[in-house]
């Protein structure tokens, strides 16, 4: 321990150094975050004949890892951290397959992180500003006073101007260590009338560590609005659906026309469904759907007909209710044959243009 007086002297070398790391550290803490991502989403009950760790184990073990590390900072009762935890709980146990259950690790868990490692940044600074109000040494200094703290584990606790009675820096530097969180920290404090306050945040650090989680927020939204728009690749349970001609028929009305496509895709959208490909073709909000002579085009490419495959990601057994009406009037009216087969995993393509 190495708490006592002194002044913070800043490098604006080393701070650049500090944050070129920092930044480093947050980009392999979001390729390594992927990686798991990409591991558990391989993950089945069993490979080749070799059981696995089930995936309720892992979901136990994540959840209490979260609430060790809660109970282990002292923020295990706050508000945020109890909510956080008790959905992240309830999202997990909804958990359909192991993409879902990746997924919700990949996102949801690091919030959880963030929420613990904020309350206790919280709870750190709540404790600092009592000790400061209590501090003998302020006491008896009239007006108002700002000083700098800063607080790490190599250099201990620190206060510029050195105006905090040695007691309170040992009492700031216990409740530092307390956190098990070898993190430097900065605080700029100003004291009037016998109470304190946090001014904004001095160290440029601080500032550093917002934008780069700001950022991290940023890419996983964009991802999942790429997904949702048809930009980015979509797997997860849905129905296959096959649509054939009428085999006795040689009108132009026995065949699967675009109309008879645009009907279906309809009627899956209106069912639920996240995202349907025709073809092999992923379908976006510009997508054409439309006969030219005997062959179907989508987003202008020709599709195989007879059958035409239509994939949907969804509620499989929601999807297949939804066609049911659309199902009777093309076999009963026109004949044609329709199937529907409910999936456990369907991927769909990305847009290609």
């Amino acid at each position: 321990m190495k708490p006592g007086f002194g002044h913070v002297i800043v490098d604006r070398k080393i701070l650049v150094l500090v944050a070129a790391v920092l930044i480093l550290n947050t980009a392999l803490a979001g390729f390594n975050l992927n990686i798991l991502y990409k591991h558990f989403a391989d993950i089945n009950e069993e490979e080749e004949g070799e059981a696995v760790v089930p995936k309720q184990v892992m979901v136990e073990d994540i959840v209490e890892y979260n609430k060790r590390l809660a109970q282990d900072l002292g923020v295990q009762g706050r508000t945020s951290v109890k909510e956080k935890l008790a959905t992240f709980c309830y999202e997990l146990d909804l958990a359909e397959d192991s993409a879902d259950l990746a997924r919700l690790l990949f996102t949801r868990g690091r919030q959880v992180q963030e929420t613990i490692l904020k309350e206790w940044d919280a709870l750190l600074r709540e404790e600092i500003l009592k000790l400061v109000d209590r501090d003998k040494n302020l006491q008896r200094q009239p007006g108002k006073i700002q000083f700098t703290l800063q607080v790490s584990s190599e250099n201990g606790v620190l206060a510029d101007p050195p105006v905090l009675h040695e007691d309170s820096l040992e009492k700031i530097w216990d409740h530092y260590q307390e956190g098990s969180i070898a993190q430097e920290r900065i605080f700029r404090i100003e004291v009037e009338e016998g109470r304190s306050r946090m001014l904004m945040p001095y160290n440029p650090l601080d500032y550093v560590q917002t934008l780069s989680e700001e950022l991290d927020s940023l890419r996983v939204s964009m991802h999942e609005l790429r997904t949702t728009a048809g930009l980015a690749e979509m797997s997860g349970p849905g129905v296959l659906i096959k649509l054939y001609d009428n085999q006795n028929g040689y009108a132009v009305g026995d065949l699967i026309h675009d109309t008879d496509v645009r009907d279906v895709i309809n009627e899956l959208f209106a069912a639920g469904a996240k995202g349907v490909a025709v073809g092999g073709e992923r379908l976006v909000a510009t997508s054409p759907i439309r006969c030219v002579g005997p062959v179907i085009r989508v987003n202008q490419k020709e599709i195989t007909a007879n059958p035409v495959l239509i994939e949907a990601v969804g509620d499989p057994e929601v999807l297949a209710s939804g066609l049911d009406i659309i199902r009777f009037s093309l076999e009963f009216h026109r004949d044609f044959r329709v199937e529907v087969e409910r999936k456990e995993n369907i991927v769909l393509p990305q847009y290609r243009g």
